[in-house]
């Protein structure tokens, strides 16, 4: 048990001060929304008493600004699935903390799903096939209202509100009434010849409407123990990025990339003023007697002692486990775009050794390690760019081979992240008034564990699987799993689980036959029995793609080691994925180090603010400014 690894790992430790970690960090600005929850963006004071037309023209516009809101780029592709259409990124809380760019097919579902989040529970997104494009439709004042994020267009009818798609491909006059009634309009079509040519195009289009192709259960809580800092900038540093061989495919995207600052960015400047955002995790705490940051840091340990010149493993058995988890995709430098091999620094360890140490990773959460190297006898710097990079995290866990007896007398883990900079707390000229807090959706104090099972991959599937299901067939693409199939979602050793998101990318039915669908999804504490179901498929009819998505939160009545997950496909389940939010072991503390740094004219100025407790601060101006990072650390803890 992580507990009884940690008081032994910490026996010589006692007079030393627990700091704690700091969980569920954020610093919002009075200038953007916050991003971390789609509750919380839908609080923004810009549009919190507004409803119904008025709030979903605010939240389009926000989305469509320049400063504050989405550019198009390409596809966005994020994590391991063979299956493009799986790979393919379509999560509202990546898009707003990671990304902040994609393509048309990317914008229409997760614009549905910001929207979904706010409060507005039914939307689709729909295909124009004589435009290759895709956009989103959201219902609310029992009608139907068409926003476009992707071309920055919507149309306004006489009483004010957005029109519907069906109006908007039956009127040409609608279109050219819409001109200089709202803003943003359509930038590269806004005169009425160019209005009426595309008025044209959707009156001939056939259209094909898609059903919830947003997906959920990411998230944006990360936490910080003390001897660590998360720095992010607003323009990129140093070519990190999360580059998919997919991009060099098409030659406009290649020459894009290459464009400086090289790296991911807006195909239409006029757009935003951003491109990809890069972040930072760095974590060196003190592994001597002198500190508390082992224990308050250590994921787990055996036969492990903090001595005065270091971290001693005492035996060939002895381990330390370290954790390192973020919510933003791990990003390697990427140094020739057309080979993805000579990518580095995504995350690297760096150890001073006293003897062998042995350094393993595991990308399942303990399920399965794999050694990378080993420092002996000084410093040595290992690069884990080609496993872990386009990941969310991983273990890393210091052993001594052969005999054991080994130390390690420093260590530092450096992870570099694509982060999105609609997401940051911007200052302006004057008084700007920031916020500090520390708490996960439900006020809670929790550590969230992303559980990600490949169901692509059978092998990977294995992992999680109580048994592997009886009709499965990971290369039947459109529904790879037919009927039950459970998955173990334990919580890390030692600590408990609050509270867990679920979903799964499902086939369907479609049209008059959707309701036919009756794809579910289950769960269990405990033990795989007694399930208690959280979804039952109650698919539209208007539905014309073969596949959608569905993701649920359950709050535990109390805290629970494992939980169980059954998902039905009837006709099918693709995808599998669950995020554990989990009791810390280590208690909270939330006093961190805030660092804001920033441009007036041609000087570069740091205002820092230590905060002991969650609450707002105020950061003065004298003039306009330019944004250049902030930085959130916790401090180290010493002995009192």
């Amino acid at each position: 048990m992580r507990a009884i690894m940690l008081f032994i790992a910490t026996a010589l430790v006692s007079a030393c001060a627990y700091g704690g970690s700091a969980y569920c960090v954020r610093v919002t600005s009075e200038h953007n929304a916050d991003t971390t929850d789609l509750a919380r963006f839908q609080k923004f004071h810009a549009w919190k008493d507004k409803k119904d037309n008025d709030l979903a023209i605010a939240l389009w516009q926000y989305l469509c600004d320049y400063e504050t809101g989405l550019y198009h780029f390409s596809e966005v592709l994020d994590g391991k699935d063979p299956f493009v259409e799986y790979a393919t990124m379509r999560e509202p809380l990546k898009m707003l903390n990671v990304y902040n760019c994609g393509y048309c097919g990317i914008f229409g579902p997760t614009v549905e799903g910001i929207y979904h989040g706010c409060g507005f529970t039914t939307g689709r997104s729909f295909a124009l096939q004589a435009w290759s494009h895709c956009a989103t439709e959201i219902y609310y004042g029992d009608a139907w209202h068409y926003f476009d994020v992707d071309v920055r267009g919507a149309l306004v009818k006489p009483d004010g509100t957005i029109a519907s798609l069906k109006e908007a491909r039956t009127s040409t006059q609608l279109w050219l009434d819409s001109l200089g009634k709202i803003k943003p309009f359509f930038p590269h079509h806004a005169t009425p010849e160019q209005a009426k040519k595309v008025a044209d195009i959707y009156a001939r289009s056939a259209v094909d409407f898609q059903y919830r192709w947003f997906q959920g259960s990411h998230t944006a809580d990360y936490c910080l123990r003390p001897g660590e800092t998360f720095t992010r900038w607003w323009q990129p540093q140093d070519g990190h990025w999360n580059h998919r061989p997919e991009y060099n495919k098409e030659k406009w995207v290649r020459d894009l990339i290459l464009q400086k600052p090289v790296g991911m960015k807006p195909n239409h400047r006029e757009f935003t003023k951003w491109n990809h955002g890069e972040g930072l995790f760095h974590y060196a705490p003190d592994v001597t007697a002198a500190s508390s940051d082992f224990a308050d840091g250590v994921y787990s340990a055996k036969e492990a002692k903090i001595e005065k010149d270091g971290l001693r493993l005492t035996a060939k058995s002895g381990e330390a486990v370290f954790r390192v988890f973020t919510p933003f995709v791990i990003a390697p430098k990427v140094n020739d775009i057309l080979n993805e091999d000579d990518d580095t620094e995504a995350s690297v360890v760096t150890l001073d050794a006293g003897g062998p140490v042995q350094l393993a990773i595991s990308l399942d959460n303990g399920l399965s390690w794999t050694d990378v190297g080993a420092a002996e006898g000084g410093k040595r710097a290992m690069d884990l760019t080609g496993w872990v990079k386009g990941t969310y995290g991983y273990l890393a866990r210091l052993s001594a081979p052969g005999d054991g007896d080994a130390s390690v007398r420093s260590l530092a883990i450096d992870t570099w992240v694509q982060v999105a900079l609609i997401s940051l707390p911007r200052l302006k000229k004057g008084a700007n008034r920031l916020r500090y807090e520390t708490s996960d959706r439900y006020e809670g104090i929790t550590e969230a564990v992303l559980v990600l099972p490949n169901v692509g991959d059978a092998d990977d599937l294995k992992k999680y699987a109580v048994e592997m299901p009886k009709d499965y067939d990971p290369k039947r693409q459109l529904d790879r799993i037919h009927g039950d199939v459970v998955v173990k979602l334990p919580a890390p050793p030692g600590i408990k689980i609050a509270w867990f998101s679920v979903g799964g990318t499902f086939n369907t039915h479609q049209e008059e036959a959707a309701k036919n669908t009756d794809n579910r999804i289950a769960y269990a504490v405990g033990e795989p029995k007694d399930f208690i179901e959280i979804y039952k498929a109650d698919v539209p009819t208007w539905v014309q793609h073969w596949r959608y998505n569905h993701d649920s939160d359950v709050r535990l009545e109390k805290p629970a080691d494992v939980v169980y997950a059954r998902f039905t496909g009837r006709p099918g389940v693709n995808v599998i994925r669950a995020c554990l939010h989990v009791i810390p072991a280590v208690k909270h503390d939330p006093a961190v180090t805030i660092t804001h740094g920033y441009r007036v004219g041609q000087n570069m100025l740091e205002k820092t603010v230590e905060m002991k407790s969650p609450g707002e601060y105020t950061v003065d101006c004298s003039d306009d400014v330019e944004n250049v990072f902030i930085r959130i650390g916790k401090p180290s803890g010493r002995a009192q």
